[in-house]
């Protein structure tokens, strides 16, 4: 379903990513995990055609058979609009200031659907409620929620539009202990609730633990090993891999 071959990100003659390959499963949770620096943002932003204009990308990036790379522009952003969402590590770079949450909620689900604003009304009230958000968010400005009720905004987009691949880039980096154990709860029960395969960037290996059925694990932009999460945290391999297992346990 989603797959990346020999993928290489190459900024001012250095190589940021070098010829990496990654099958992602249809309906499981794959964590990409490393310290700062490894690749894994710079990985998400080839996938999401979100890399600096200096920066050249090379092999392929392939969705239900197709490659998004050599698509057109017009054509990959459809197809990524259509099919895969993205929750960013702090939401609320994600939000305009000056507009009221209903419109920007709109902007990010109906307007990509084409539901009418009647119909966003009544979805996005239901998918509120079961995040335990009171629909009254809707008529506040993003400076007026909090960090983890942001988050849970951009959760609430991602039950809305459905989307095949959920890409979550550090999602509780910015967030305490408290509101990290929730966002995990409810990103669980998406993921039950919609079977969406879900790409967790994370430098924590207590969230990659306790999501992820798949670990990818990257060190200076290249994937040391990968397997499935009890393999890999019961008896990790690569050296790499072996400290950070240690360090964290």
């Amino acid at each position: 379903m989603f797959s990346i071959e020999n993928l290489t990100v190459r900024v001012n003659d250095k190589n940021l990513i070098h010829n990496i390959s990654l099958t992602v499963p249809k309906g499981e949770i794959t964590a990409v995990i490393g310290e700062s620096g490894s690749g894994k943002s710079t990985t998400i932003s080839a996938i999401l055609g979100m890399l600096p204009p200096q920066a050249e990308a090379k092999g392929a990036v392939f969705f239900n058979g197709e490659n998004i790379m050599t698509m057109s522009k017009k054509d990959s952003l459809l197809l990524r609009s259509k099919h895969i969402f993205t929750i960013f590590q702090d939401a609320t770079n994600s939000f305009s200031p000056t507009q009221k949450m209903k419109q920007q909620l709109y902007m990010f689900t109906a307007l990509r659907v084409g539901d009418d604003k009647e119909r966003f009304f009544s979805k996005m009230t239901a998918i509120l409620k079961e995040l335990n958000l009171s629909v009254a968010i809707l008529e506040s400005y993003p400076f007026e929620l909090s960090g983890g009720m942001l988050q849970r905004c951009m959760l609430a987009c991602a039950l809305y539009n459905e989307p095949d691949i959920l890409i979550a880039d550090e999602p509780t980096s910015a967030l305490d202990m408290l509101h990290q154990q929730h966002f995990i709860t409810l990103l669980k029960n998406l993921h039950a609730q919609l079977g969406t395969t879900i790409i967790l960037v994370t430098h924590d290996l207590g969230v990659a633990v306790s999501l992820a059925n798949n670990i990818v694990v990257m060190k200076e932009g290249e994937i040391v090993e990968k397997g499935q999460a009890t393999e890999i945290f019961e008896q990790p391999k690569h050296p790499y891999t072996q400290r950070l297992v240690a360090n964290h346990f």
